[in-house]
């Protein structure tokens, strides 16, 4: 289970990331990828080069890199977020035709593209291939978010039934159902506001309100994707900036700490503990990529402009999951 967003803050730069919602570490770390990279295609095994730098959280899979999302150095981002019981993926390579590993099409569109307008040009002969990177990683079942730094988000999702691309004006992309439904369902809380009433009245009764926040009374509250993503397109439609040059970066965080799993309020079949790994944001225009953990609420934040992007070697960051605390005395 997972959350992403987007927000345009007032300068005009635009920010994306999302919280990881999962029982386990998946070993990741914060990974560059440099230009002319050359690694395997998982599925014609052809080997490719990469077009643009890279920057996101991920891991490394027999010397392959494998994003969970990740943006480049032209200010085009993807996220990839579970799709369970709805995706559904194409048997057989078609000639002619792009075909991709879910497992790698975050990489494959940070890696080839600038812009969401170019990627969408092409995505009609995108073809999403039943194949892993190996036989002991099973095959995720994701949809995708993309997002530019003009401001442009589409979500991409592969059914039984064809391959959807929706324009994503909302900004925000969660689990399953599709996302037209998602969009759909908010109509529920068209009449949702901040603002508090003046008074209550119940068949000629004024009545009390049981303390401040009744504007947005009624907002789910639950951890279900459905809820999770009312509740964060709500706190996107009315965040309000404050006057500091990172107050978008604080409010970014804190829209999806509201939707964030604490450890021990869900609990998966397997009886394990579904927690939010990480939250990350990426800035577009800057190229910085800014991430809290579990276990450690200070921001870690990485430019991929200070790199060597010509490097032609992949480069591992530390993963911060460390508590760390500012003593005054």
């Amino acid at each position: 289970m997972c959350t992403a967003l987007t927000l345009r803050t007032k300068e005009g730069h635009h920010l994306f990331g999302r919280n990881m919602d999962i029982e386990y570490s998946f070993n990741q770390s914060v990974l560059l990828v440099p230009r002319g990279f050359r690694y395997p295609h998982i599925v014609t095994g052809e080997t490719e080069s990469t077009v643009y730098a890279s920057l996101g959280m991920g891991t490394i899979i027999d010397q392959h890199p494998m994003f969970a999302e990740a943006f480049n150095e032209k200010g085009l981002a993807c996220a990839g977020l579970n799709f369970e019981g709805y995706a559904d993926w194409d048997e057989e390579v078609v000639e002619g035709k792009i075909n991709v590993s879910p497992s790698d099409l975050i990489f494959w569109v940070v890696s080839h593209f600038e812009t969401v307008e170019q990627l969408k040009a092409i995505l009609k002969d995108l073809h999403i291939i039943k194949k892993g990177i190996n036989e002991s990683t099973p095959i995720p079942t994701l949809h995708w978010m993309v997002t530019d730094r003009f401001g442009s988000s589409i979500v991409i999702e592969k059914t039984k039934d064809q391959l959807n691309v929706y324009d994503n004006q909302v900004g925000v992309l969660t689990n399953s159902p599709t996302f037209d439904w998602h969009v759909t369902n908010l109509f529920q809380y068209l009449g949702k506001s901040p603002h508090q009433p003046n008074e209550v009245k119940w068949s000629n009764q004024q009545l009390k309100l049981l303390g401040v926040g009744a504007g947005a009374f009624g907002l789910p509250g639950d951890f279900l994707s459905t809820s999770r993503f009312v509740k964060t397109a709500f706190l996107r439609s009315n965040v309000a900036f404050g006057e500091d040059e990172h107050s978008a970066i604080i409010e970014f965080f804190r829209i999806l700490n509201n939707v964030a799993m604490v450890r021990g309020s869900v609990v998966t079949a397997d009886q394990k503990y579904d927690i939010t790994q990480y939250t990350s944001c990426m800035c577009l225009e800057k190229g910085i990529y800014y991430y809290t953990t579990y276990e450690n609420s200070q921001i870690t934040a990485i430019n991929i402009h200070k790199e060597d992007l010509n490097s032609h070697e992949l480069k591992v960051f530390p993963y911060r999951d460390t508590l760390s605390i500012r003593y005054e005395n």
